[in-house]
């Protein structure tokens, strides 16, 4: 964001952290930053409209359906809108002008196949159509101008298909597959 990079949370073998680093290119330095409101592990976060969000994870004992928004004019955290489930380990992407964050694994450790949706307009989240597959620690991407949600495992088998969502629709449906299964692997795109 701003031509930095930002580290966020995680876990240092004992707790959940808030810490959130940012790095300088320019400078080729780190520093800290002010820390989050809420220490999280496995979270996902995305930048929209100038503000880093920091969404779900978990805090040591459960799934988080908590959001945060940081402004880095002022250094600043505040609340957001909580998400409608809470997730860990979920896929998360910025798409249409929203932020779209879908699978995972909830408070009850079981594996996600619900989406949703951020609106940065009205601060709210909206349900969007259940995935085909319940994909925790999958990869959710924007191919092509399309949403891919790729990979992950549905609590069974790790997952080698991809499912592509259609905005127009609010469906998904079967994409196609890798040539391998990638547990605990990530998807990018490069530009």
């Amino acid at each position: 964001m701003d031509g930095y990079l930002y580290a966020i949370g995680g876990h240092d073998g004992i707790t959940a952290m808030n810490t959130v680093e940012r790095y300088d290119p320019k400078m080729n330095m780190w520093s800290k930053q002010v820390p989050m409101l809420t220490r999280r592990t496995r979270a996902v976060a995305a930048v929209l409209e100038g503000h880093l969000y920091v969404i779900g994870g978990n805090d040591g004992d459960m799934a988080l359906s908590s959001v945060e928004r940081y402004n880095p004019v002022d250094g600043t955290w505040s609340i957001c809108a909580h998400m409608l489930c809470p997730r860990e380990n979920a896929g998360c992407t910025i798409y249409l002008g929203h932020i779209y964050v879908a699978g995972g694994k909830d408070e009850l450790n079981l594996k996600l196949c619900s989406a949703e949706r951020f609106d940065p307009d009205t601060m709210r989240w909206s349900p969007v159509k259940r995935m085909r597959s319940k994909r925790d620690s999958m990869s959710l991407v924007v191919f092509n101008g399309a949403l891919l949600a790729v990979g992950g495992s549905d609590g069974v088998t790790n997952l080698k298909t991809i499912e592509i969502y259609s905005h127009e629709t609010n469906t998904w449906r079967h994409f196609g597959s890798m040539k391998s299964k990638h547990p605990g692997g990530r998807v990018v795109v490069l530009c």
